[in-house]
């Protein structure tokens, strides 16, 4: 198949498929393509924020040891390949094509999604490439989460809370007990700090159930010494650390993804200090408070939900020169009442954006959704320009947020897609 006709196969399959209430759907392809997944060591993520960030971190210290390194996250950010990458290289189009043909080939008739057709495209690539280790991302939730076929050789729990409650559930132990789902007997768990008591209550509780070693990265003692807009340096446990992407959560993200590199050390992965130092120095996600442009600041962030809005309200407190002006838009999918509420507290201005995603907010409704400050609809790349404009004029910040749809078309459109 052509590239066009690969994504054509993948795109006719719908986002979530059909309604799963057992892993045996994807069982049944991996099956049909030799279970690749048999062969593979993984690192497998689930949380409600953090998880590419964590799994970013990890990935960089094991490629910086040396280690041949497979990497599967999602959603993409500049372009489809990205969500399969082996030693931080896209999976090349030749190569996905390639394996989409093998996989139409050979799927049985089912009502899969496309998500569990591209996990089987990476299974076959990260075995063809020969990876000796996998950092895997879960898509939604853990429990049936395609991904959570494999037997890891550790899980991993970043920070949980409300979202995706149609499908997970309405409360956060709810949630957590679907993102517990993927631990699995006898085999190392992770959960990262700051999480509620009810999220911590329910990981030890499945660890204890299933006998999983349980690591809480909150129990190691952590001194923060710097943390600015460039990023931050800290000393975890009796050992200096520094990352270069902003916030308290990439600080909490980097003591999860340390506390995992430890765990595969044991298990007989060299990975030095110098490595993981190395690794968490390097690590970088795109539209995770990405710094663009530095006169005037400007930033872009895909933080989607009330925990995501809430760390960048709060990165801006901390880090970012006032007055800050926003280029917003959001999915009618979460709570976009709650992410205005919290990106309100931090903006002057916000300048309200939709047509980035077939259910985006329009951007009438979300300008009438804040209250509190001056809101107005306009096209992105004039929104984009007011914000970069006022931001100059007054010595402040233009920051592009609210989903990482948006976050995606605005660095296409900008001609940034190749960052």
């Amino acid at each position: 198949m052509t590239y066009a006709q690969t994504m054509e196969y993948i795109n006719h399959f719908g986002h979530t498929g059909a309604p799963v209430t057992d892993l045996s759907r994807m069982e049944t392809l991996l099956e049909a393509l030799g279970n690749p997944h048999r062969q593979l060591k993984f690192v497998h993520i689930a949380g409600t924020n953090g998880k590419g960030s964590t799994l970013t971190y990890c990935a960089e210290a094991a490629m910086t040891a040396g280690i041949q390194t497979g990497m599967f996250t999602s959603p993409y950010i500049l372009c489809y390949e990205d969500r399969i990458r082996v030693d931080g290289e896209n999976i090349p189009r030749d190569a996905l094509c390639r394996l989409g043909e093998q996989v139409r080939k050979h799927a049985p008739e089912l009502p899969f999604s496309q998500f569990e057709i591209t996990l089987a495209i990476a299974l076959l690539y990260f075995l063809e490439r020969r990876c000796e280790l996998v950092f895997l991302e879960v898509g939604i939730g853990g429990l049936l989460d395609a991904t959570n076929v494999v037997d890891p050789l550790v899980s991993v729990i970043t920070s949980i809370s409300l979202d995706h409650t149609a499908l997970l559930g309405d409360t956060v132990e709810q949630i957590a007990r679907q993102k517990a789902g993927i631990i699995k007997p006898h085999r190392p768990v992770v959960l990262a700090p700051a999480n509620l008591p009810e999220v911590c209550s329910v990981v030890r509780n499945r660890a204890a159930v299933v006998d999983a070693p349980l690591q809480e990265a909150e129990q190691i003692p952590l001194e923060i010494r710097r943390q600015d807009i460039a990023g931050a340096s800290f000393v975890y446990g009796d050992r200096p650390y520094e990352i270069s992407m902003p916030g308290l959560h990439q600080i909490h993200n980097a003591m999860t993804a340390v506390c995992v590199l430890y765990v595969l050390e044991q298990l007989g992965y060299h990975i030095s200090e110098e490595a993981i130092q190395q690794g968490l120095l390097h690590g970088k996600v795109p539209a995770r408070i990405q710094v663009l442009c530095r006169e005037p600041l400007t930033l872009l962030d895909g933080g989607h939900n009330p925990d995501g809005t809430e760390a960048l309200r709060d990165t801006l407190n901390a880090c970012a020169p006032k007055p800050i002006y926003g280029v917003v838009g959001l999915i009618d999918t979460k709570d976009y009442q709650h992410a205005v509420a919290n990106l309100e507290q931090v903006l002057e201005q916000a300048f309200c954006v939709d047509g980035f995603a077939p259910n985006s907010v329009p951007a009438e409704t979300l300008a009438e959704a804040f209250t509190r400050i001056s809101a107005m609809p306009l096209p992105l790349k004039a929104a984009y320009a007011k914000a970069v404009q006022l931001a100059k004029a007054h010595g402040g910040t233009a920051v592009i947020c609210g989903s990482l749809y948006l976050a995606s078309r605005f660095l296409a459109e900008m001609g940034m897609n190749k960052m």
